[in-house]
């Protein structure tokens, strides 16, 4: 059953499919500007990491205001060198500066792009938006998100060692590497 979105205008008849069924149709974007602040909010840390790494600008990175203020670091210590790191093609350092620094590129890359969609169609995708936000992916992301943020500060003020030997594994020692250098 398709589902039928409402339009604006409640004398318009919505648009038939080749079924004579409605077709979901796209609310219209009412105002563009929170889409624009979006836009340069996930566009401006892609383009800053690429000139970065790619052409060498030396760009002043601020002191993180959450370690100032709280005395620990945030999630997101780390993330701003990891996408660095990764549009320079260095996989192996952007993941120990931090695990979510490419999950952070495919998201930033795709809210970029439904808002451009959004802004050159006029349309909204609200819909979408609330579906992404509401579904289980979302929910496991963020909490592996908070698991690995917790483990991080647990690594990098306890510094523990593993049983069985796995204090010697490629992925614990960059996991301490990126701990310790928050």
């Amino acid at each position: 059953m398709k589902r039928l979105l409402r339009l604006p205008c409640s004398n318009h008849r919505p648009p038939m499919g080749m079924d004579d069924q409605p077709v979901a149709v796209l609310p219209q974007l009412r105002s563009p500007f929170w889409r624009i602040v979006t836009l340069t909010t996930f566009l401006s840390p892609l383009a800053i990491a690429i000139a970065v790494s790619q052409w060498g600008l030396r760009f002043p990175f601020p002191p993180c205001l959450f370690q100032w203020a709280f005395g620990f670091p945030a999630p997101s210590c780390g993330l701003t060198r990891s996408v660095v790191a990764l549009m320079a093609g260095d996989w192996s350092r952007s993941l120990s500066y931090h695990l979510f620094g490419p999950v952070f590129v495919v998201l930033a890359t795709a809210l970029t792009l439904a808002t451009s969609f959004e802004l050159v169609t006029r349309r909204s995708l609200v819909h979408w938006y609330e579906g992404l936000w509401r579904s289980r992916s979302a929910v496991l992301l963020l909490s592996l998100y908070v698991m690995y943020y917790g483990l991080r500060l647990w690594i990098r003020y306890t510094l523990p060692s593993l049983p069985w030997g796995l204090d010697d594994t490629i992925a614990w020692q960059q996991l301490v590497a990126g701990a310790i250098a928050l």
